[in-house]
């Protein structure tokens, strides 16, 4: 079934949003306030999913999808709407989400630090078919293959032609995901192709790269920030946002990339994080800093056994937030501060609302323009008592 509906606005996952007399209706790649005629693909309950069949009257804050992805696997699923706007509502979405989820009402300026929007990523996942590396495409378990992406170094694309070369050739034989990574410092790459469990290395292990005076060890396998253009200004704000301190608590730590200059604010840093700590312990002494102590286990675990009393709490969960349980032992600790940075602004509502219902309130707020032409949302808050 076609119908023409309005789209009031775009929510937290990048649908748009439409009431109508059948319902509400969500459909993809649209923006607020433009006609667009639909198919209902998918009627529930309580909302049905549409299809985009044409925009009828397009919003001035469309522009045409530069990437060649954006049709064939549906990645980048903003990449239809220009820069300077996809700023602007995802100020909106966070706001929405914080009065939603958290019930808590953001009148102050949310300060953004905008980024370029092609050529940010330094890391990437591309899965094998018919030796030729690609992405799933977007719902499915298709893999379609590529030849570049717009929103990757020109090293890694580049890379996409040799791995596609080698792979032809018969090397990495059965390989069925690639993990690859690029230095923005010297644009080197390193990669690992794998099949199951298996993994092979592409030339080196791992690459180096500095940031804010220190050198950091990435490896493909590893996790690091994936864009090049945010790596200062992130880590730099979270440093500014810890005073001087006797301890400081780095939860989700992984290699180290907050803990490294956290450590020249405090007399001790205690980096938690439940994958391998080995490429963060190696990162330390790298750079001949003593005063870290990791520890490989999951945030959870960790807090509810150690007894320590930090001065300051930093955190960078994944997508699914802290969870209530999480952030109240946070809060139990009493820190005086807590930096949180976050990828998912509804997560991050309803853990803002548990540290408020513990006297913290958000006291500083910036979007960083970590993710641009999608739809994710970095954020880096400041919560105080």
């Amino acid at each position: 079934m076609s119908m023409q509906v309005r789209i009031e606005k775009l929510i937290y996952g990048g649908a748009g949003l439409a009431r109508t007399d059948q319902g509400v209706v969500f459909v993809e790649r649209v923006l607020a306030g433009e006609l667009v005629e639909v198919e209902i693909i998918e009627p529930r309950k309580d909302y049905s999913l549409a299809r985009l069949i044409e925009v009828l009257e397009p919003s001035e804050a469309r522009r045409s999808p530069a990437c060649p992805n954006f049709e064939t696997v549906g990645c980048c699923d903003w990449a239809h709407i220009r820069h300077p706007d996809q700023i602007r509502i995802k100020e909106a979405v966070l706001r929405e989400s914080l009065q939603r989820l958290g019930h808590l009402d953001r009148d102050e300026p949310i300060h953004t630090i905008p980024g370029p929007d092609g050529g940010y990523r330094i890391r990437a996942i591309f899965h094998v078919i018919d030796c030729r590396p690609g992405f799933v495409r977007e719902g499915t378990h298709e893999v379609v293959p590529i030849t570049g992406c717009p929103s990757l170094m020109p090293e890694l694309n580049e890379f996409i032609g040799q791995a596609t070369a080698a792979l032809g050739e018969g090397r990495f034989q059965g390989a069925d995901a690639i993990r690859v990574v690029a230095s923005p410092t010297t644009c080197e790459v390193a990669a690992v192709f794998m099949r199951g469990r298996e993994k092979a290395r592409w030339t080196s292990g791992s690459v180096l790269t500095e940031v804010g005076g220190f050198q950091y060890r990435l490896h493909p396998m590893g996790f690091f920030q994936p864009n090049r253009y945010m790596l200062l200004p992130l880590q730099s704000r979270v440093a500014e946002l810890v005073p001087p301190a006797r301890v400081v608590l780095d939860l989700f730590s992984g290699d180290g990339f907050f803990s490294l200059p956290l450590a020249r604010k405090a007399e001790q840093v205690v980096a938690v994080d439940r994958r391998s700590t080995a490429n963060a312990m190696r990162n330390a002494r790298l750079n001949r800093v003593g005063n870290i102590t990791f520890v490989k286990s999951s945030a959870r675990a960790f807090l509810m056994n150690a007894a320590i009393r930090p001065d300051a709490v930093v955190l960078d969960p994944p997508r699914s937030g802290g969870g209530p349980n999480l952030t109240r032992r946070i809060a139990g600790l009493g820190p005086a501060r807590i930096v949180y940075v976050s990828c998912n602004p509804t997560t991050f509502a309803a853990d803002a609302r548990v540290l408020a219902s513990h006297d913290y309130r958000i006291t500083h707020l910036e979007i960083l323009d970590q993710f641009p032409n999608t739809h994710h949302i970095e954020t880096i808050a400041l919560f105080e008592k």
